[in-house]
């Protein structure tokens, strides 16, 4: 599933990846909630919020992604939407 997810995603067919990306995310992928949260920062398939980024990335990170790691760490340079959460 995280394949085909992946593979939409490349593709540019974000509105068709998302719920694939949830589904994965809530039996606890850290890679489906990274992207999750590129999805939200980008504003691709859903509407851009920073905000919901983070809490995807958050979650992503407690479960052990490392892209969400560095994301967090580059929003937290650069943005104070990181200190609002």
């Amino acid at each position: 599933m995280l394949q085909k997810a992946k593979e939409l995603f490349e593709k540019d067919r974000f509105q068709e990846a998302k719920p694939i990306f949830e589904e994965l995310a809530k039996m606890g992928n850290a890679e489906a909630m990274y992207h999750l949260g590129i999805l939200y920062y980008e504003g691709w398939g859903v509407p851009k919020s920073q905000e919901e980024a983070v809490r995807w990335w958050k979650r992503a990170n407690r479960a052990g992604s490392l892209d969400a790691k560095y994301m967090l760490q580059t929003i937290c340079a650069t943005s104070s939407v990181f200190a609002r959460e």
